[in-house]
């Protein structure tokens, strides 16, 4: 019976879209599942999300609205890809990226 159930749980969650819960440190703070406390998104995302998406919360997060500057998440040294999904880069819950603002005043 415990068994029946397990198996129940496992095709429901074969259903879910596989989410993962990001933490971006950007030049005016960071952004995770608690901080800032008054922000009106959090960084959880299905794996399907593209990069780009991920950018662009996070600039409305801390309302970066400068359309000059370059900006790009990089995780470690690794300047990740905009078009790519969150999928190919297998990240694990927690895992931490940087928002990079090249070039103006962030």
């Amino acid at each position: 019976m415990i068994e029946e159930k397990l198996k129940e749980k496992d095709d429901k969650d074969k259903d879910k879209p596989r989410r993962v819960t990001l933490q971006i440190q950007t030049p005016r703070g960071l952004w995770s599942k608690s901080s800032p406390k008054k922000a009106e998104k959090r960084p959880v995302y299905p794996n399907s999300t593209k990069i780009a998406q991920v950018i662009a919360d996070a600039r409305e997060v801390f309302k970066f609205t400068e359309n000059d500057n370059k900006y790009v998440l990089l995780h470690g040294t690794t300047q990740l890809e905009p078009e790519r999904t969150l999928a190919s880069y297998h990240f694990d819950d927690d895992t931490l990226l940087v928002l990079s603002v090249q070039g103006g005043n962030a």
